[in-house]
């Protein structure tokens, strides 16, 4: 026990700025300290959690474990330290999205909604939170950290992803509003003509992720419905790196969709694939510049 508590205390002049509020860059982890950082976390946990802190602990502990499986190791072990300064008592404070790569504040000003988000949390907690409802605050601030941190990995998914709407869900009970209920999906329906869906990338990659591999199995399942309809797939990425290379990676995209619809029952027949690498970017940019939403394939229902 004294080595785990030593060893922790270690750690925390190491997270202290992070944890302070400090506006610079944040003072990640490291992958070689991931896993002792994490097991030493979840084996400080409380069995019986009851102050903010503990649940705190607990939350983070939980949030290190999943990037960890997600081989995110260095932000694994920059969550596992935040959660051993909060087992040894130190007062974690929710992220500044300025010490985090957040894109796209022009147009969509995703650094302003993170830090609008930031200001309600802190109103709630510095409110009261903290101690009237200690899991619930805790809940919120390790979703608004999870939705800062998957902002910088990923946009696309995570500024409407689980992390951001447990969140916001979260912000809602402590401030008594009540619940909305979620509209009900639209039935599946036979695709329109002339649609396009669009399935992204991430950066010098040709694998599907697993939301990608959602949005092709719902189309698969439209396609299904309505069996005159045939697709075009094109392929496409940004215009970081050389034409041929790029070429050759869209034609991989485009092939790992063709794939995906094949396997999902769609036959070979009603699908025609294409590749124009950076020749045709959805996004107009200088050449050489990683815009995420032109890592695409573009599939033109027809």
């Amino acid at each position: 026990m004294k080595a785990r508590i030593a060893f922790a205390r270690s750690i925390l002049a190491l997270v202290g700025l992070a944890l302070a509020g400090c506006t610079g860059p944040a003072p990640r982890g490291t992958p070689e300290s991931a896993g002792g950082n994490l097991s030493a976390v979840q084996s400080g946990l409380p069995k019986s959690p009851s102050g903010f802190l503990d649940y705190m602990a607990t939350e983070y502990a939980g949030l290190a474990d999943n990037l960890e499986q997600q081989s995110d190791y260095v932000d694994a072990d920059y969550f596992a330290r935040k959660g051993l300064a909060a087992e040894n008592g130190v007062a974690v404070q929710p992220e500044q999205n300025s010490s985090w790569a957040i894109p796209l504040e022009q147009p969509y000003g995703f650094r302003t909604q993170l830090a609008q988000a930031r200001t309600r949390l802190l109103a709630a907690l510095d409110g009261g939170a903290r101690d009237r409802a200690p899991q619930l605050a805790a809940r919120a601030q390790a979703r608004y950290d999870c939705w800062t941190e998957r902002m910088e990995d990923d946009w696309q998914k995570a500024q409407n992803g689980p992390c951001r709407n447990e969140f916001m869900a979260a912000m809602d009970q402590l401030e008594h509003r009540p619940a909305v209920a979620a509209p009900a999906p639209p039935p599946s329906a036979a695709p329109t003509p002339g649609n396009v869906i669009n399935v992204y990338f991430d950066f010098n990659k040709s694998a599907l992720s697993l939301e990608g591999k959602q949005i092709v199995q719902q189309l698969a399942n439209q396609l299904k419905a309505n069996s005159a309809a045939m697709v075009t797939i094109t392929g496409k990425s940004d215009l970081s790196g050389a034409d041929e290379y790029n070429l050759a990676l869209s034609k991989r995209r485009a092939e790992a969709v063709q794939g995906e619809l094949i396997k999902d029952g769609v036959a070979a027949s009603r699908i025609t694939v294409q590749a124009v690498g950076k020749r045709q970017p959805p996004v107009a940019t200088s050449d050489g510049v990683r815009e995420p939403r032109n890592r695409v394939v573009e599939v033109t229902v027809h």
